[in-house]
């Protein structure tokens, strides 16, 4: 038998095989720390991220004689018509909902509630002031208001005094309510507007809410889409303001005894104008909240309802004068006709079963749960060929047959231009329980 020959191993490839084997070590144990930390953290639905092979749909472009315009879908954020969507331009009374995200914010953070009583400071009293040209509550400076009568001033009068009561109320002192508004601002990335007063008049034409520091012409100015940005926040922190156009007289409490009725921006003489415009698709105006000052013009945050049910939320700005009455209301259903007419709408209708996702898996479990669409949802583009749904999501465990909530979201295959801040389960389809709940696989 011959003698076995010796094979050296040169000394660089012995280092070179170290170095790789711990290499290996380190990846196995790098696996094994993913598994341990996704069985431990697993979210309640486990999703893929698959990326979509579709163009992106970019927004019609508006054709209305206004400083700014927008047309979003409420529901999913999408941006469906737009001009000058990103100019920053005098927003006046629209900044009364900036406002109303604080107080907002305020009763979800428990540190007030809609029956606490504000005494109406000095610097809100408006009472010395003419209604028609300055919007005002009666109410003077020592009486007290509930936040939610001078909220919903703020919405049906358009009430300058409910606007700096609920400021400074908020903020402490009226020294600090240049420093509130701007960290509410800076809250929602409102990046490059400017907040001066919370009712949104020119600062030299704030009383005693002036900021000293900047010049009187100043005025609060944001982009028709960071107007929508609030318009779409508190809308879904507070959706009772889809139905703010219903009340044709504004009620009030003073000192807890005193009730004061007046009629309101949306009353009987809103309802005759809106009659009056031309449309022909029958829209529904459903609110929210006008400006007008010489700065901004005839200017407009409406929530517009059509006849299938979709909802729309418009912004306009320097529509016409701002004495005007009708002009910003006409153009705002200028603008929806427009999106009506040049984009098409897929829906997928609340109670609706999707093809090819009815029934989700759940994980380490041999039944599915049966699923429907949740709530409607819409894409815009201007393709009538269908959508395609992305990969199912996998529920992380088994819900209860009495489950009411939104289980999963379903992505679809679709790019849209979306309101900045908009979640990815915003602009999926929420799917909940149908029916017998679960079946076996």
């Amino acid at each position: 038998m011959g003698k076995k020959k010796t094979v050296k191993v040169p000394r660089e490839k012995k280092a070179l095989h170290r170095i790789q084997s711990k290499w290996l070590v380190l990846f196995v144990l790098l696996l094994a720390i993913v598994g341990l930390l996704t069985t431990l953290f697993w979210p309640h639905v486990h999703k893929t991220v698959v990326q979509t092979t579709t163009k992106k749909t970019a927004p019609i472009s508006l054709s209305v004689d206004a400083k700014s315009a927008l047309v979003v879908d409420l529901n999913t954020g999408q941006i469906i018509g737009e001009k000058n969507a990103n100019k920053q331009v005098a927003i006046a009374s629209q900044s009364k909902m900036l406002v109303a995200y604080g107080v907002l914010k305020a009763i979800e953070q428990k540190k007030i509630t809609w029956e606490s009583q504000v005494t109406i400071p000095a610097n809100a009293d408006l009472s010395s002031q003419n209604t028609s040209l300055y919007s005002h509550l009666n109410i003077k400076t020592g009486d007290k208001v509930p936040v939610r009568d001078l909220y919903t001033a703020m919405f049906e009068k358009s009430a300058n005094d409910a606007a700096f009561a609920l400021v400074t109320y908020l903020s402490g002192d009226s020294s600090k309510d240049q420093e509130t508004l701007e960290k509410w601002a800076k809250e929602l990335n409102l990046t490059g507007s400017a907040w001066y007063n919370g009712a949104g008049q020119k600062n030299g034409e704030a009383f005693e809410n002036d900021v000293s520091s900047s010049s009187d012409s100043a005025y609060n100015h944001a982009s028709a889409i960071q107007v929508a940005q609030i318009a779409r926040k508190i809308v879904q922190m507070d959706p009772s303001l889809l139905q703010i156009t219903e009340s044709p007289n504004l009620v009030y409490t003073k000192n807890k005894t005193t009730k004061v009725t007046e009629a309101s921006d949306f009353g009987a003489s809103f309802a005759s104008m809106v009659a009056g415009l031309d449309n022909p698709n029958e829209l529904q105006l459903l609110g929210l909240k006008t400006g007008s000052t010489p700065e901004s013009g005839a200017a407009y945050t409406g929530i517009v309802k059509d006849k299938k049910g979709h909802l729309f939320l418009t912004v306009i700005n320097g529509a016409a004068d701002y004495t005007d009455k009708t002009e910003r209301f006409q153009k705002t259903v200028d603008m929806v006709n427009q999106v009506l007419d040049g984009t098409v709408a897929h829906d997928y209708e609340a109670g609706s079963v999707l093809k090819g996702a009815s029934t989700l898996a759940i994980k380490d479990a041999k039944v599915k749960a049966k699923v429907q669409v949740a709530q409607t949802t819409t894409y815009w583009n201007q393709s009538k060929a269908g959508l395609s749904l992305m990969e199912a999501p996998v529920l992380t465990k088994k819900p209860a047959a009495s489950d009411t909530k939104v289980l999963a979201h379903i992505a679809v295959d679709f790019k849209g231009e979306y309101l900045p801040g908009t979640s990815d389960d915003d602009k999926a389809i929420p799917l909940e329980l149908a029916g017998q709940s679960i079946e076996n696989q």
